[in-house]
């Protein structure tokens, strides 16, 4: 079978049916290959989108590909990797490069920076694994040996392909699966010694995390909390792991920066179970959550702690099962009443509360929310989201510009989805643009652009500087430029008429909406007051 046909059998036959990228002359035999292949392409206009939806498009259907040419491409490619090492998304890149004939007689060759390895090494730093396939003799086994790497771990590869190796005839052989490695007495005893403690507290709790959404163990974590009784909150890269209209869900716990009355709950809990749980600094409220060891079981891909006893290669989804299975589990049934907190209705100018209010009275079982980095970030904690996916975010790499991008991704994955995008003003500035690229695809999300005039989350700790400020122009009118629909937002009455409309609307809708400058989210203000008590304001 020839290399390209191969590669891209291998990731239709794993889930993907789309490939984001901008086509470049080392890659173009390779998109002339995609052609030929069950996956569509989608061209946007700049390679960190392209990054960005991939990036999405994996976190909804288990493995996304993005498709780019050497060096300028890939290399604008490399944060959205960084990002989604970090989240730990499914992600596998795709660059074209400079042909094995042509290195050797022509050492300087556009595109090139230093050798030509440098771009593969680059993302050796940046992936679970840096591949080139050079030789057709080992191309189907670094393929397989790639791509199940994405698989277990979760995490992105990249496959260098030479564009003189495209069309190659490579020896095909059986599917490669990476091995699997448990130890099967620290499993039964981390589940024994869990068991214990939770058939022995008085006030446990759940805290879900985003690792729980990646290993594909919602369902499991919803059956555990309804088999014992024990609530579930989430951190904010979790949000949306649990069913947020869900009995048993308190909401986001986000520190000393979040709700008082779940954080007073999982932080007095006798036995908290971190299932899937990145213990980053926001999601810990800049490290201001007290969550002590001693009544702590932190379960994670990478392995399983009870209170101070670590087991090592337990995957998460057998001890995930193993727990479930427990029948000692059955013994009891706790109940305990739920902290939830909404924010009344406002009304007259739109404030953070407002566009909260009015989007948790908006959203239904279709609706998906894709939020950017800053105040949109954390004003969405409180949104009680419907989809099954619920909420998408860079809530620990904390890129900007992922929102819009990501939603296009999103979408693609599911067609019956319709995103809801929360975007800042200076973020959409970043990857705006691609929204030009909605309707040429059929894609319609819904974008609420939170216009302060600035980089609020930055604002709160240097409220001074001038150069937060963010250049403003008719947003409204942009978005129609652009081929969609465009609404000017100044108050909460016209916000809730607008995503009447919008949602009505077969095109993507664009909604300027006039924050006041000084407005925040409740728990903006809380991590910003504990990021002036850790590292002070920034002074001149």
């Amino acid at each position: 079978m020839k290399l390209a046909e191969h590669l891209y059998n291998e990731l239709y036959r794993r889930g993907v049916e789309h490939a984001f990228g901008i086509p470049g002359d080392f890659a173009l035999s390779l998109w002339a290959a995609l052609e030929q292949s069950p996956i569509k392409g989608v061209v946007l206009a700049h390679e960190p989108s392209c990054g960005f939806a991939a990036d999405a498009y994996a976190r909804v259907r288990g493995m996304g590909l993005a498709l780019v040419t050497y060096g300028v491409g890939g290399l604008n490619m490399v944060n959205p990797a960084a990002q989604a090492y970090a989240e730990k998304s499914p992600l596998v890149i795709v660059s074209g490069s400079p042909g094995i004939r042509e290195r050797r007689k022509n050492p300087l060759l556009h595109h090139k920076v230093k050798t030509f390895d440098t771009q593969r090494r680059i993302y050796e730093e940046v992936t679970r694994g840096a591949y080139l396939l050079d030789n057709p003799l080992t191309a189907d086994m670094k393929i397989q040996e790639a791509l199940s790497l994405v698989e277990r771990y979760k995490q992105p590869v990249y496959i260098e392909v030479p564009r003189d190796m495209v069309f190659v005839e490579i020896p095909v052989h059986e599917a490669y699966q990476e091995p699997r490695i448990t130890d099967r007495g620290a499993l039964l005893e981390a589940v024994e010694e869990t068991v214990e403690m939770i058939l022995h507290s008085e006030k446990p709790a759940i805290l879900g995390c985003v690792e729980m959404h990646r290993f594909g163990l919602q369902k499991e974590l919803r059956q555990l909390a309804e088999m014992t009784g024990i609530p579930v909150a989430a951190t904010m890269l979790g949000k949306g792991v649990f069913p947020e209209d869900h009995p048993l869900y308190m909401g986001i716990y986000v520190g000393g920066a979040g709700d008082k009355e779940t954080e007073r709950y999982i932080e007095d809990s006798d036995c908290l179970l971190m299932l899937g749980t990145f213990l980053s600094d926001f999601n810990l409220g800049i490290f201001t959550a007290d969550l002590k060891p001693e009544y702590a079981v932190h379960a994670t891909s990478e392995q399983i702690q009870v209170r101070y006893h670590q087991y090592h290669d337990v995957p998460l989804d057998e001890y995930i099962h193993e727990l479930m299975a427990s029948p000692r589990l059955n013994q009891r049934h706790f109940t305990h009443p739920v902290p939830r907190e909404l924010h009344p209705a406002t009304h007259g100018e739109v404030t953070m509360d407002g566009v909260v209010e009015a989007l948790n009275n908006f959203l239904q079982p279709h609706h998906m929310v894709v939020t950017d980095v800053g105040d949109c970030l954390f004003a969405g904690a409180d949104l009680q989201t419907r989809h099954t996916l619920g909420f998408l975010s860079p809530a620990y790499y904390l890129s900007m510009g992922f929102a819009v991008p990501g939603a296009l991704g999103a979408q693609a994955a599911d067609p019956k989805a319709r995103p809801v995008v929360l975007v800042g003003d200076g973020a959409f500035q970043m990857t705006g643009m691609e929204l030009i690229c909605a309707s040429r695809y059929g894609l319609n999300p819904i974008v609420l652009l939170l216009n302060n005039g600035g980089y609020g989350t930055l604002k709160i700790m240097n409220p001074e500087s001038s150069y937060l400020d963010v250049p403003n122009i008719d947003y409204a009118a942009f978005g129609r430029l652009l081929g969609g629909d465009g609404f000017t937002v100044n108050t909460t009455e016209e916000l809730k008429e607008a995503l009447i409309q919008a949602e009505a609307s077969s095109r993507f809708s664009l909604l300027d909406i006039h924050i006041p400058a000084n407005d925040i989210s409740a728990i903006l203000r809380g991590l910003g007051e504990a990021s002036r008590a850790r590292i002070g304001v920034v002074t001149v």
